[in-house]
């Protein structure tokens, strides 16, 4: 009886650390795009640019693992693939950077903000 009840406690607080540590490794995913959101908005040359949208694209792919319950009633895509479509706006911006053209990689840009805020409005985490 107590190996039963010991080894329940032990299964459950493992699972309960799972749990903190998979909202922790979202957390930062999520810390690490919206820094270099502003970062990469901020940039004033490609190579800045180039930087933190691979910091951006390494965080939102890192993310794709984690399966968010949709907080609403409404038909909404499944988290996994709302973060491909922020890599693809990310991959996007990228190639206009790259192309010499930052301004225009900034406004391609706000595509991934506005994804985001959709995210948001859709998930709880």
């Amino acid at each position: 009886m107590i190996k039963k009840t010991l080894a329940t406690v032990v299964m459950l607080s493992a699972l309960a650390l799972s749990h903190n540590a998979s909202a922790a490794g979202l957390e930062d995913d999520m810390k690490t795009l919206g820094k270099n959101y502003k970062a990469f908005n901020q940039a004033d040359n490609s190579q800045a640019a180039t930087a933190a949208l691979n910091n951006m694209r390494t965080a939102a792919v890192h993310s794709k693992q984690y399966h968010l319950a949709a907080n609403t009633q409404d038909k909404v895509p499944a988290s996994p693939a709302l973060f491909d479509q922020i890599v693809g706006e990310i991959d996007k911006a990228k190639l206009l950077v790259q192309a010499g053209k930052l301004d225009e990689a900034k406004k391609q840009g706000k595509k991934i903000a506005e994804l985001r805020d959709q995210g948001h409005k859709y998930y709880t985490h």
